[in-house]
């Protein structure tokens, strides 16, 4: 899955010389939390909802509503932006671009095509992705189960599950973070009654769990 999939591209944007009342303005009107700054189409700085109350918070103890728009009203989007933000392509696969997200601590990445704004994807589209991949919003059932890391396990688990007529929606795999022989995956299936399944699962010598427990 590429970014260029899950990016929103018709993307709100604003120069460097509109009023920050202007950008809050637009941020509250579109119920978005942050928006590129431009120059033509080449991104040049990103502001947010948070840096708008970071600049705001100063004197808002002090002036009246009128005095405090106003003085967004004089300060500029290229006053308070983040200049030469963090972009990524429509190829960044999503992962990639989860990772600048979560290690930069930030809210989104204008996705750069040519020079040019092309869209932007954010921290909620991650968690989209997320619900998706692990089949979530469907008629479905989810175990957890840990397994040896050998090749063919998880086509023996296939194979369990397509016997008892059953699909398997999604299924997750990592290894296991102090035990490398061993792999941690979550099994959605199309089924309210996990029962036989979870049954057959644990005679074939897999650890089963369908419910939270205490490492």
């Amino acid at each position: 899955m590429f970014v260029g999939r899950r990016m929103t591209r018709n993307v709100v944007s604003v120069t460097k010389d509109a009023s920050v009342l202007h950008v809050r303005n637009l941020l509250r009107e579109k119920d978005i939390n942050q928006v590129p700054v431009v120059e033509g189409r080449r991104v040049i700085g990103v502001i947010t909802d948070g840096d708008i109350r970071e600049y705001s918070a100063s004197p808002a103890s002090t002036l009246s509503v009128h005095e405090l728009n106003y003085l967004l009203s004089e300060m500029k989007a290229g006053d308070i932006m983040t200049a030469n933000p963090v972009t990524v392509g429509p190829e960044t696969p999503v992962e990639e671009a989860a990772k600048i997200l979560n290690e930069r601590r930030i809210g989104c990445l204008p996705v750069v095509k040519d020079g040019e704004l092309a869209g932007i994807i954010t921290t909620c589209d991650m968690l989209n992705v997320l619900l998706e991949v692990m089949g979530v919003g469907t008629r479905s059932s989810r175990i957890e189960l840990s397994i040896p890391s050998d090749m063919g396990e998880i086509c023996n688990i296939a194979a369990i599950v397509k016997e008892l007529g059953l699909s398997i929606m999604s299924m997750v795999s990592t290894v296991h973070e102090t035990e490398p022989a061993t792999r941690f995956s979550v099994l959605r299936v199309n089924t309210d009654d996990i029962r036989e399944l979870c049954r057959v699962l644990r005679g074939a010598g897999y650890r089963v769990t369908t419910k939270y427990e205490e490492q």
